[in-house]
């Protein structure tokens, strides 16, 4: 088991008075932390705990899409229909923080949206902009995956703030 994701030995934690201006733009400092990300596990790729050291939050809501892109993609309408969801996302409230991955050479891709809450995610993912992106989905990508994690920020019995990504089955 990772160990960013073992769940024992951890104190309750008060409830926290989030800065959401502060926790904005620390997430907006994850960045990827090697070439290969892709083909990591969400949590390995990137730099979320260096990034988010000293925000105070008890869970976001982490979104993953894993996706590998046909040869024939036409970038230009991925990019149009792209551009369009994240727009109305951000009119919806709480995002905060979308990676836009780039294709690797097996057209491998990973990108991913941080939201403080899944009902913020969930009224985002049905507005027109962003179901109009998921029809061109078959035309895009070979295959694709979602991945849903609870991101949740605990303190062990030393005091230690450690990052857990605690996987959402689906419904």
């Amino acid at each position: 088991m990772h160990p960013m994701s073992r769940t024992t030995d951890y104190l309750p934690r008060p409830l926290v008075t989030i800065d959401t201006e502060l926790l904005h733009r620390s997430c907006q400092q994850i960045s990827p932390m090697y070439l290969d990300y892709a083909a990591r596990p969400i949590q390995d790729g990137f730099s979320w705990s260096s990034s988010l050291a000293g925000c105070a939050f008890d869970q976001l809501y982490l979104v993953v899409f894993r996706s590998v892109r046909r040869p024939s993609a036409d970038l230009d309408l991925l990019r149009e229909h792209d551009d369009r969801a994240y727009v109305e996302a951000l009119k919806s409230g709480g995002l905060l923080c979308y990676f836009k991955g780039d294709a690797n050479e097996r057209g491998e891709c990973v990108s991913f949206c941080l939201w403080q809450s899944r009902g913020q995610a969930i009224e985002a993912a049905g507005a027109a902009s962003h179901r109009s992106a998921a029809d061109i989905s078959e035309r895009i990508y070979e295959s694709y995956v979602l991945e849903r994690y609870w991101l949740k920020k605990v303190l062990t019995a030393a005091r230690e703030e450690r990052l857990i990504f605690e996987p959402i089955q689906p419904v």
